[in-house]
């Protein structure tokens, strides 16, 4: 079933764009009492199909605490993260890395190399060189929780719990926005973010706006009008962003999901005002074990608004799986 048809969506595109943008005890600090949340992190580039991919280590290594990832969402890159990376290594090995496309990593603008199973790969590799042997926790944000997603339903095991902020997978949200749907009042509201959608995947004219340097502007505009902390972002990291949406979201949201359910010991979900309920509608009878938390604040700000219940949410998903 399509959910959404793009074609009429084209001449609109320019506005759309500008305007839609925005139990057993965890060993923490003390497994390494020489850490230094303050110190700078170790960077380092693993690679994968001949794709340089940027990584960033903070806090002791993954043989002395459990090790939590988390990668950039779109627009910008991980740095979003920077802050609570520094926060969460005084308790744990945190590997922030920019996925394809964002940051220091290579960019690419073919559109099936920047499959989500591919993204998911590039995942993999780098779990494998921060974390090798270890089973990891993720914390990540738009983007990043589709890939982790993707990697937990291929590749089950490896992700011990999975928190995102925000909707956590993108075929799930298939589901959630046909359930939504059913109802006028959320069928109305989800349509501005369906638009958005839409309106990325069309041909040759997000590229165009992306290039030009109008969306970087329009992008820090709306970030500083909200009050927002400016997000890292290049016109390259836009222009593969939209090459990520072409590859994934006509499918992968609106006509062929690869799953309907994703088994992972937590899913953990912080859910904003700012997100989008119709994202989520139904999503615990697509997972097994749902946590779901409401913060306050946007995709940009909640570590300023909401860090101290996110960091103790996080701490209770590792509990609870880290000896599992």
């Amino acid at each position: 079933m399509k959910l959404v048809n793009t074609r009429w969506l084209t001449a609109a595109c320019t506005i759309i764009l500008a305007a839609l943008s925005t139990a057993f005890a965890v060993a923490p600090a003390s497994a390494d009492p020489t850490a230094d949340p303050s110190a700078e992190p170790r960077h380092s580039f693993a690679e994968y199909q001949g794709i340089p991919i940027s990584i960033y280590e903070y806090g002791p290594s993954a043989d002395q605490a459990p090790t939590i990832v988390t990668t950039g969402g779109w627009p910008g890159d991980s740095s979003i993260f920077e802050v609570a990376s520094r926060k969460l290594a005084a308790k744990y090995h945190v590997v922030r890395y920019d996925h394809r496309g964002a940051g220091l990593s290579g960019h690419d603008t073919n559109d099936e190399l920047n499959s989500l199973a591919n993204l998911a790969g590039e995942f993999g590799a780098v779990i494998d060189k921060t974390a090798p042997g270890h089973a990891v926790h993720t914390f990540t944000i738009g983007w990043g929780s589709y890939i982790t997603a993707e990697y937990a339903h291929r590749y089950p095991g490896r992700i011990a719990s999975l928190s995102s902020i925000g909707a956590p997978s993108l075929d799930l949200e298939h589901y959630a926005v046909l359930e939504s749907g059913r109802d006028p009042a959320q069928f109305v509201a989800m349509m501005p973010e369906l638009s958005y959608f839409a309106a990325m995947t069309t041909p040759a004219l997000p590229e165009f706006w992306a290039g030009s340097g109008v969306d970087l502007a329009a992008f820090n505009a709306a970030i500083a009008l909200i009050g927002d902390p400016p997000i890292h972002l290049t016109n390259a990291d836009l222009v593969s962003g939209v090459s990520i949406y072409r590859a994934n979201m006509p499918t992968r949201l609106a006509t062929a999901p690869e799953y309907d359910y994703l088994a992972v010991p937590v899913l953990q979900v912080f859910q904003s005002n700012a997100d989008g309920p119709y994202l989520i509608t139904g999503l615990a009878k697509h997972t097994n074990n749902l946590w779901l938390t409401g913060i306050q604040g946007s995709h940009a700000d909640f570590g300023r608004t909401s860090w101290p219940l996110i960091d103790a949410e996080l701490d209770k998903a590792i509990a609870a799986t880290e000896h599992q």
